[in-house]
């Protein structure tokens, strides 16, 4: 069991579940990523089981995510607005960042980030989600690495190279 003070963040979307935990200095101490298949609770349940008995407590635990209030009204945790954490997560281990993009199976973001005129940290400056009617590009992307034969990660590398 780890000591010292530890926090969770849980990212609960549409299609997957990431959990990271994070120690007072910022030290990423475990991290999961799983489909959830169209379970999501039952994803989550399963991943408290996973990396859960690691730790003998957490400090705080904060959720994000379309599925985030589930977590709120089953757990009790903290929330917070994927726009938000997606931009302060970028800005904190790559403050260079200017651009976030994220394709997800309900949405997609266009983030823009630049340095705060008073103190030169990265801050949000604006943002933008596509219509709902566009929902479902992340299940795209999955179908189209399906067809490749690859996985959606190694997809998401490929696109990096």
């Amino acid at each position: 069991m780890a000591n010292g003070k530890l926090y969770m963040g849980i990212d609960l979307g549409s299609v997957s579940l990431n959990i990271v935990v994070i120690d007072q200095e910022a030290d990423i101490k475990a991290s999961l990523y799983k489909r959830t298949e169209g379970r999501p609770l039952a994803a989550l349940l399963n991943s408290f089981d996973e990396i859960g008995q690691e730790f003998d407590s957490f400090e705080g635990i904060v959720a994000t995510g379309s599925g985030r209030k589930l977590l709120v009204n089953a757990l009790g945790v903290s929330d917070i607005n994927e726009i938000i954490a997606q931009g302060t997560g970028a800005a904190y281990f790559h403050p260079e960042v200017r651009t976030i993009i994220e394709i997800g199976g309900q949405d997609s973001k266009l983030i823009f980030l630049d340095k705060d005129s008073r103190t030169g940290e990265p801050v949000i400056i604006d943002h933008a989600l596509n219509d709902v009617c566009a929902a479902g590009t992340g299940s795209f992307l999955d179908l189209q690495a399906n067809r490749l034969g690859i996985t959606i990660e190694d997809f998401g590398a490929l696109a990096l190279c």
